[in-house]
C-alpha cells in the first residue's frame, strides 16, 4: 500500500502558488487588512493586475465609468471577489499543462460546482465565498495526479471501479491528495477539512457545514448534466437523502444566474 507522502516524493516538483499569492490569501483572512493593503500588494503582480482590471470592467462588475487604477478596481470589486479570483488565478497557474489532460472541462466543472456551493451556503447561513472556494478546490487532488502522474491516477480510477487486493491497494483517493495539496499550501484548515471529506462529510472533525455542501454541490452538478439541465427528470433524480432540508425549488431557481455571474471568473483563470 502506497503511502500519500511516498506519492509526494514521487511527485518530485510539487506545484507552488507565487509568493505573492499566497501573501494576498493571508491578507483576506486578516481582519485588520484594508482594501488598499491587498491592491498595493496586487500592484507587485502584473498578471494578477491584468486580471483584476479585466473582471472590474467586465459585464459583472463594471460601472458608469471604466476602472482605470488598481486600488479602484480592488474596491469596485470587494474582498470577496478578489479572493475568489486571487485565489483562482493562483491554483490553475500552479499546474504544469499536460496534453493528455485538458483543463477547460475540469475547471468549468469545479467553477459549477463552486456556484452551487455558494447558493447552498447562502441556504445555510454559512460563508459564501468560503463555500465557493471549497467547491472550487474540491478536485485538486485529482488535477494534481492526472498531470503529474498519470500512472497513478490509473491506478486510482481501477481502484474505484473494482476492488483490488489490498496489498495492490493505493490507499487513499483523489480526496486524500487534494486535502494534503492544500495542507501544504498552507490553505485554511477549513478548506483543507472540505476536501478530505466531501464524499463523507459526516466524519468531518469539527463543523462539517463545508464538507457536506461540496457532497452536496457534486451531487446536483452531477445530476444537471447528465439530465442535460434543469428539467423534471433532473429534480426527480434529486430526491436524495444526501439533499435533506434543502430548498431545491429556491436552490434550482437560482442557480442559472448564479452560475452565469460566476462564469466571469472562468474566463480569467487560463
Amino acid at each position: 500500500m502506497m503511502e500519500i507522502d511516498a506519492l509526494f516524493d514521487h511527485l518530485h516538483t510539487l506545484p507552488s502558488i507565487p509568493k505573492v499569492a499566497q501573501e494576498l490569501i493571508q491578507q483576506f483572512d486578516d481582519p485588520d487588512s484594508s482594501i488598499e493593503d491587498v491592491a498595493r500588494n496586487l500592484a507587485l503582480d502584473p498578471v494578477l493586475s491584468a486580471k483584476v482590471l479585466r473582471l472590474a470592467n467586465s459585464v459583472r462588475f463594471r460601472g458608469v465609468r471604466p476602472s482605470t487604477s488598481i486600488e479602484g478596481a480592488a474596491i469596485r470589486l470587494g474582498f470577496d471577489a478578489l479572493r475568489t479570483l486571487v485565489l483562482a488565478s493562483a491554483v490553475t497557474a500552479a499546474f504544469r499543462h499536460n496534453p493528455s489532460f485538458d483543463p477547460r472541462d475540469f475547471w468549468q466543472h469545479s467553477f459549477d460546482v463552486a456556484s452551487i456551493c455558494r447558493v447552498l451556503a447562502r441556504q445555510a447561513g454559512a460563508d459564501p465565498e468560503t463555500a465557493f472556494t471549497c467547491g472550487m478546490l474540491h478536485s485538486i487532488g485529482e488535477l494534481l495526479i492526472k498531470t503529474a502522474a498519470p500512472d497513478i491516477a490509473a491506478r486510482i480510477d481501477a481502484e474505484q471501479r473494482a476492488p483490488v487486493p489490498a496489498d495492490q491497494a493505493i490507499g487513499f483517493g483523489y480526496p486524500e491528495v487534494g486535502a494534503e495539496l492544500a495542507r501544504r499550501w498552507q490553505l485554511p484548515v477549513v478548506i483543507q477539512h472540505a476536501i478530505a471529506y466531501q464524499l463523507h462529510p459526516q466524519d468531518a472533525p469539527e463543523d462539517s457545514t463545508q464538507a457536506r455542501m461540496v457532497a452536496q454541490a457534486r451531487l446536483v452538478s452531477f445530476v444537471l448534466r447528465r439530465h442535460g439541465g434543469i428539467n423534471d427528470q433532473a429534480k426527480a433524480a434529486l430526491a436524495n437523502p444526501l439533499l435533506e432540508g434543502v430548498d431545491l425549488d429556491h436552490l434550482l431557481g437560482e442557480l442559472p444566474e448564479v452560475i452565469e455571474a460566476d462564469k466571469a471568473f472562468g474566463t480569467l483563470i487560463n
